[in-house]
């Protein structure tokens, strides 16, 4: 997954060739803490001044849950803690050197609204499944990047509690198609772990 992420950024053009990631894992298999530690790498190896990454989550536990781990990333490491500044009240971190910012926001219309995200990591997208409001919110967070080449989206999430709806439907059979082949999207990357279909 980090392989794939930094590793298709393209120095030489400013522009990253994948652009979306999906990713289904189990339940308590660390998946905030990757959404942490992701986010934070995109703040670090990031060369844009003033850039943005956001993660939206859909509840403020969820939020919580993936901003704790990379608050005390910075907080136990002193060379992270030399560049970068933990906000907790904000649920921000920045990067002193080019002024990049890392925030956790929970979502709604308001909260993402006039986001110029360099990129954006979805919490829990099964979760969205069930907000009416989704697509939308997802509209305005994703809008900054058509003038943003390095821009990327990655969702991660564990499996539904029910019958996967809306968003979440959407996204996983998109997902499944370009596993399986028949969808060609080379600027996408499903990385699925589920049961196989006769289970």
């Amino acid at each position: 997954l980090v392989a794939s992420i930094f590793g298709s950024y393209d120095r030489s053009t400013g522009r990253r060739l994948i652009k979306e990631w999906f990713v289904l894992l189990p339940k308590k298999n660390s998946k905030s803490t990757t959404a942490a530690g992701l986010m934070q790498t995109a703040l670090i190896l990031n060369e844009r001044n003033s850039a943005e990454f956001t993660v939206i989550a859909p509840t403020q536990e969820v939020a919580l849950n993936t901003f704790k781990p990379a608050a005390d990333m910075v907080g136990y490491d002193d060379d992270l803690a030399e560049f970068l500044q933990v906000q907790r009240h904000l649920k921000t971190i920045t990067n002193k050197d080019t002024g990049a910012e890392f925030k956790v926001v929970t979502a709604d219309a308001n909260t993402v609204s006039g986001k110029k995200s360099v990129g954006v990591l979805v919490e829990e997208l099964w979760l969205f499944g069930k907000n009416p409001h989704a697509k939308n919110i997802f509209s305005e967070a994703f809008g900054g990047m058509a003038s943003r080449p390095e821009g990327f989206i990655i969702y991660i999430t564990t499996q539904s509690d029910d019958p996967p709806a809306g968003e979440f439907k959407e996204k996983l059979e998109y997902a499944r198609k370009v596993r399986d082949g028949e969808v060609i999207d080379p600027e996408f990357v499903p990385i699925i772990y589920e049961h196989p279909p006769e289970m």
